[in-house]
């Protein structure tokens, strides 16, 4: 995707977060977040120039939805883009230091994924204060990334 299509998605995302209760809708609440999440690093690595910034949409690692002619979209290997998870796809080259930072908040987050929506551990205060923490850094890194860029540093 392109990075103002993640800058988009990451504020309809947290408006929907906004409107949940952490535990009472935490699944919701939860991949609402975790999507958030990896649309900023996404955008991050775009401003980065470490991945590509293109009108491609990831399906599964080295696979991308690619638009045709017909409005159609096609699957299609291509180079990356975007990542569907931290770690997945691996970001090969050079990580800034912040992204790399945003990418640990990610894991820190994605660390509750499986026990909370997948293995029956019920969500506590404490789990939705440390998701909401990462979660609150990594924007905080990105918004800092991109007021940097666009002031020219």
């Amino acid at each position: 995707m392109k990075t103002v299509s993640h800058l988009e998605k990451i504020a309809r995302l947290q408006a929907l977060r906004q409107r949940l209760d952490p535990l009472q809708d935490f699944a919701l609440w939860f991949w609402a977040g975790m999507t958030a999440g990896t649309q900023a690093v996404n955008a991050a690595l775009h401003q980065a120039n470490v991945t590509l910034d293109d009108d491609v949409f990831p399906a599964q690692p080295g696979v991308y939805l690619v638009g045709q002619a017909d409005g159609s979209l096609k699957p299609c290997l291509h180079p990356l883009g975007d990542v569907l998870h931290v770690g997945r796809p691996k970001v090969e080259g050079p990580v800034p230091p912040d992204v790399a930072e945003m990418m640990e908040e990610m894991e820190t987050i994605e660390h509750y994924r499986d026990p909370c929506l997948r293995e029956g551990l019920a969500p506590t205060a404490d789990i939705v204060r440390i998701c909401v923490t990462a979660l609150t850094h990594c924007l905080a890194l990105l918004d800092s990334r991109m007021q940097k860029a666009s002031h020219g540093h």
